[in-house]
């Protein structure tokens, strides 16, 4: 049992049973994806989780990365999980490896990522609330999102390209997707340096002519106001040609030539004064052939200006290759001159000139556009999953001894001396995971199976099977359009509890898309029936750095309303900062539901700050709450909503199920950072209180407590390849107080990969607590972990905890000790 949890800390432990007990895995997925120059793994949790820190070895192929479970509707009672990613080519396999943290208790846990090659990589928050990503730099081209052809030659890339992202940070990615209109154009990076340092660019192209760079411009420019078109020739080459870009009269050079790849590299680029000097020399050479009437001279000269980097002459540079384009008769070709100017310059000391003559020009002809066939990615068809089985054992001893005050000169007379010993866990559990996906250019689906068999060998309790997941999906790339069929963890959107139903979603526009649900919760409420459906709004990016939605959700049992509920779901990312919040709010039971906000903010150096605050009702307002709290003369207790409307009215049920409801208030607030190359500090400080339930007339005439403030403040060392390149420690000391306890936790734990075979796992737990009545626990718990991995497919594991407890009290005097053990192995394809 957590520390924090004794009887006199926890009120409505009764109403703690309406939620569902969600035992299951908690990794839902590994994907992969590229963005800009960089390959990121996204892990996927089942539910919202918030990034702790991370630590790396130093042989560059394993990472643990902690994590906290945030406050969630359901009760989880996770069971360790693996995912893998499969490599190829420079991209490495990546196995990941879902496990408690035994030093820090349930709500923090931890994935171990393994890599079948030492990787350079960083590891920062998911844009969702339930990801967390691995940020492989350099190797967003192993991740393909095209390729031609067989038998075909690759096309040379085109002249241009759209730049959307500029960031002095190599590490920095943009908050806004790419928009599905551009999926059959490559996404890469580019390096500049300007002033001496170092910028970093993310680009879409390419572009054969500048129009249809600009057209581009005008779409990326909705998600991603600072894009601009960037030309790849270096200053010395004519980048439009005259094919292309120059008036009829021009002809067309002997050669073209190639474009380059990408921009040039560092050492390559001229500094700002440099180009200021070629870019005025070259103006003043096209001024003196438009004012002698050499109109393609004086183009030819414009378009190599106009490939440099912006400059002090760039904006007359537009102005006049318009001019001359309309010398020559290309009044198509100036009036697209003239029209750019004027969105990208409209104050301009110019402009009032250049829309004057632009008016003069004749109307455009209607746009022709190109058959282009999209650059097709390759159809891919993968199947995984896992096959488990595990024994769980557990056996505990306890040795009491009950005293009172003896008669005779105040001295302590024994009554009794007992010892109780049993065998009181003794199962078997079989899981098996399986996921079918389906990716092409026109269609992204995936088929997941999850499912747990437990087998209870003692006959205490019945055989239990945990459908956990059974869905199948459907999605369309890049448009926001897709469908979800089946039994599926909650994904936001105020859906709060896992459930069988269906869920779909339609992009409707670059960042907007509409969002439907429509299912009925697994858990099981006695007899009633519960069905929900809701709708929501979202928008992606709807600036560079905010992401959100708002929703409306209804719920009924028994054909009445159970919970009527609207709310919103914030994101916001930027320089490493990343916050989310949600706020729910029931209109039918007029009451707040959840008001939550979490933070983590990551500097370069790895120093990561958290922050979390969370204020919601416990459980949820739902009018199915009542079947927790009868009225205590009713003969026989009502399994159903139905039950009790006979003899309640429904307001009166409503106004019950909102007085007996309390609020739960968390908050944390922690940090980690490295102080020395093989060493990180953090510390961390929690708040946690129960509301008390006043007085309900009937049902809870007494009211009920509350917690009072239940405080904890912990400090962490993390020592890492201390004696080999793939081991960490972990110290953590924390001291917990509330009105009824205090308590002293110190906890070790180590973590050593030998060979990327053995994994050991041992640690060690040392807890003391005094109470209100006199009561002091002290417990030692060690415990053993080992992972032996056999070949790429076959996991072994096993796990030994061994809890030894001395309880002394004005009244008793016990010892108790517990073993509790699993074996059993896993196979991964």
């Amino acid at each position: 049992m957590s520390p924090l949890l004794t009887p006199r800390a926890v009120p409505a432990l009764v109403l703690a049973c309406a939620a569902s007990l969600a035992q299951a895995q908690l990794l839902e997925d590994v994907d992969i994806r590229r963005e800009g120059r960089d390959a990121v793994a996204s892990i996927r949790f089942v539910t919202s989780v918030q990034l702790q820190r991370t630590v790396a070895s130093r042989s560059g192929d394993l990472v643990q990365v902690y994590y906290q479970l945030l406050p969630t509707a359901d009760t989880l009672r996770p069971l360790p999980g693996e995912r893998r990613l499969a490599g190829g080519g420079t991209l490495p396999q990546l196995v990941v490896t879902e496990e408690p943290d035994e030093a820090s208790g349930a709500s923090r846990r931890k994935v171990v990522v393994r890599f079948s090659s030492p990787m350079r990589f960083t590891v920062r928050p998911g844009r969702a609330r339930n990801t967390i990503d691995i940020v492989l730099p350099g190797l967003g081209a192993t991740v393909p999102l095209a390729s031609p052809k067989a038998g075909t030659p690759a096309p040379l890339p085109g002249r241009y390209v759209v730049e959307v992202f500029r960031s002095m940070r190599p590490d920095d990615s943009p908050q806004a997707s790419i928009p599905s209109a551009f999926q059959d154009k490559v996404v890469f990076s580019t390096r500049q340096v300007i002033d001496g340092q170092p910028v970093y660019a993310i680009n879409v192209g390419y572009f054969d002519t500048q129009e249809e760079a600009r057209a581009a411009l005008q779409v990326l420019r909705q998600r991603f106001p600072g894009a601009q078109i960037q030309a790849l020739q270096p200053p010395t080459a004519v980048a439009r040609t005259a094919a292309e870009s120059a008036p009829a009269s021009v002809a067309k050079p002997a050669a073209e030539p190639a474009p380059a790849a990408a921009a040039p590299p560092a050492e390559a680029q001229a500094s700002p004064a440099d180009v200021d000097a070629q870019a005025a020399t070259l103006l003043a050479q096209a001024q003196a052939a438009y004012d002698t009437g050499d109109a393609a001279a004086a183009v030819t000269a414009l378009n190599t200006l106009l490939n440099l980097p912006p400059n002090a002459s760039t904006a007359r540079a537009m102005v006049l290759i318009g001019e001359a384009r309309l010398k020559a008769g290309d009044a198509a070709g100036a009036r697209r001159e003239f029209e750019l100017f004027l969105k990208l310059h409209p104050e301009a000391m110019e402009a009032p000139r250049v829309r004057e003559l632009l008016s003069t020009l004749p109307a455009p002809a209607p746009a022709r556009t190109a058959a282009r066939e999209p650059r097709k990615i390759e159809p891919v068809t993968v199947t995984s999953g896992s096959l488990s089985t595990f024994y769980f054992g557990g056996r505990s001893k306890v040795r009491t001894q009950e005293f009172e005050d003896s008669p005779i000169g105040g001295a302590a007379a024994l009554l009794s001396d007992a010892t109780l010993a049993s065998t009181d866990l003794k199962q078997v559990q079989t899981s098996a995971d399986l996921t079918w996906r389906h990716r092409s250019s026109d269609v992204d689906q995936r088929f997941v199976f999850r499912d747990s068999f437990t087998a209870d060998l003692l006959g205490a309790r019945p055989d239990r099977n945990r459908l956990s997941a059974l869905y199948y999906e459907h999605r369309l790339p890049g448009s926001g359009t897709g469908l979800r069929v089946g039994r599926q963890s909650p994904n936001g959107y105020g859906v709060l509890n896992r459930f069988d139903g269906v869920q779909g979603s339609f992009g409707f526009a670059p960042k907007w898309k509409v969002n439907g649900v429509w299912g009925k919760p697994t858990d099981k409420l006695l007899d009633t029936r519960r069905v929900f459906y809701g709708a929501s709004l979202e928008a992606e990016a709807l600036t560079p750095e905010l992401s959100g939605n708002v929703y409306a959700i209804q719920q009924t049992i028994d054909r009445e309303v159970d919970r009527r509920a609207v709310g919103t779901e914030l994101r916001w990312f930027r320089n490493g900062i990343s916050v989310s919040g949600q706020l729910d709010y029931d209109v039918a039971l007029r009451g707040l539901n959840i008001a939550t906000a979490q933070g983590t903010w990551q500097l370069p150096d790895t120093t990561t700050y958290n922050a979390l605050f969370d204020r919601r009702a416990v459980p949820i307002r739902t009018l199915g709450n009542m079947l927790f709290f009868q009225d205590p003369s009713l003969l026989a207790p009502a399994r159903s909503v139905a039950d009790l409307l006979a003899a309640t009215p429904l307001e009166e049920l409503r106004r019950r199920a909102d007085g007996v409801t309390p609020m739960q208030t968390q908050a944390t607030l922690g940090f980690t950072r490295p102080v020395v190359p093989d060493w990180q500090a953090g510390a961390d400080l929690r708040y946690t209180k129960v509301d008390p339930i006043p007085a309900v007339p009937v049902i809870l005439p007494n009211g009920q407590p509350g917690t009072g403030n239940l405080w904890g403040a912990g400090v962490q060392a993390i020592g890492s390849n201390l004696f080999s390149l793939r081991d960490t420690h972990v110290f953590n000391v924390t001291y917990l107080t509330s009105p009824a306890f205090v308590g002293k936790l110190f906890s070790y734990n180590n973590l050593t990969s030998l060979n990327g075979t053995w994994q050991l796992e041992p640690a060690l737990r040392y807890y003391t607590q005094s109470d209100t009545t006199g009561t002091k626990i002290r417990r030692w718990t060690p415990v053993m972990r080992t992972i032996y991995r056999l070949a790429s497919l076959f996991t072994i594991e096993g796990e030994l905890t061994y809890e030894l407890t001395h309880t002394t009290g004005p009244l008793r005097s016990e010892d108790a000790n517990r073993l509790f053990f699993y074996l059993g192995g896993r196979y991964q394809f």
